[in-house]
């Protein structure tokens, strides 16, 4: 793991630098703040394809905040990775290991085959769809039992077929279930992302605006040093962001709400100061609490020392014991 050669938040103690950039995250803040409703409003009242797309952007930022903030994000990605079966091999690109998802997408794509006894598909029409065109028919047939194959082949059969589904498994099974979660991993989290994409362009904007104050800050910061550790901490940082910029639009509709609907963009915008501020408070905390090493001084060829006492004499007859002791 190599070290990343960062220049630190702040040389001042965590206090002074707290209380300066603390103000002048406010003040910048409150100019964004009225920045953005000025031009917002202004352009409502001019173009009405604008106001009508300021709402609807507005409205997809009020259902982010609510619907995908990080607690709702866990929840996915554990529902994903409970609710689908994963196999050892890679299926499809967009779904890794996942059995379930390539069994959905096969139904989508044959849907006139019922099920598949014995090697051969069940089609209830069968004698209809070949008589209409047997060439066609059974080149269908012949990709249907490729892409079945495939998925079964795929599959951990000891796990998840079982002749009484109405009896829980055992501990073994159990076990051998959770392994097979880690093979769901990439698919899980593809989902998640995902499902931020599918939100709209106000969940774009919000999750790369705080993976991008965080990343800042992160890069800036000496602690942690390894970048390794730094990839680790960014999706909490990050997570924290979302926390404080859903903290900051519900209090900017409580307080101004009565006067607009339209309050979460112009809020996010507001909050972005006080969002960077937040995201560097723990990272120069960590790089305050380590103790520095004082720089050695260099001997300016000066004798110091005091000079040793000198040694007292023996009287003749006695003897005079060691400095120090015997």
């Amino acid at each position: 793991m190599s070290s990343t050669k960062s220049k630190g938040i702040s040389e001042d103690k965590f206090g002074v630098w707290f209380r300066r950039e603390s103000w002048r995250a406010l003040r910048l803040g409150l100019l964004l703040a009225v920045i953005g409703f000025i031009v917002s409003q202004s352009l409502t009242l001019v173009s009405p394809d604008f106001s009508a797309a300021w709402d609807r952007f507005n409205y997809q930022l009020s259902s982010v905040a609510l619907d995908q903030h990080p607690l709702a994000l866990a929840r996915t990605f554990g529902a994903r990775l409970r609710d689908s079966e994963y196999g050892w091999g890679l299926l499809d690109a967009g779904t890794p290991a996942n059995v379930t998802a390539a069994r959905q997408r096969l139904r989508q794509d044959y849907p006139e085959v019922a099920s598949v006894l014995n090697g051969v598909p069940q089609v209830p029409r069968a004698a209809k769809l070949r008589a209409a065109n047997p060439a066609r028919y059974d080149e269908r047939m012949a990709d249907y039992l490729r892409r079945y194959n495939r998925i079964e082949s795929a599959r951990f059969t000891s796990l998840y077929q079982r002749d009484d589904l109405f009896t829980p498994p055992n501990a073994n099974v159990k076990l051998g279930i959770l392994i097979t979660k880690i093979f769901g991993l990439p698919d899980a989290f593809l989902y998640t992302a995902g499902s931020i994409f599918s939100a709209g362009l106000a969940s774009v904007v919000l999750f790369s605006l705080v993976l991008a104050l965080s990343g800042r800050a992160l890069w800036r910061s000496r602690r942690p040093a390894r970048m390794a550790f730094k990839l680790v901490v960014w999706p909490t940082l990050a997570s924290a962001l979302v926390w404080g910029a859903i903290i900051g639009m519900a209090v900017a509709a409580a307080l101004f709400g009565g006067l607009t609907d339209n309050t979460s963009a112009v809020a996010l915008l507001a909050v972005l100061p006080l969002l960077y501020l937040l995201a560097q408070m723990p990272l120069h905390l960590g790089e305050s609490l380590i103790l520095k090493t004082p720089a050695q001084k260099k001997w300016d060829g000066v004798e110091r020392r005091k000079p040793r006492p000198p040694e007292p004499q023996a009287k003749p007859g006695e003897t005079t014991p060691p400095i120090g002791g015997a």
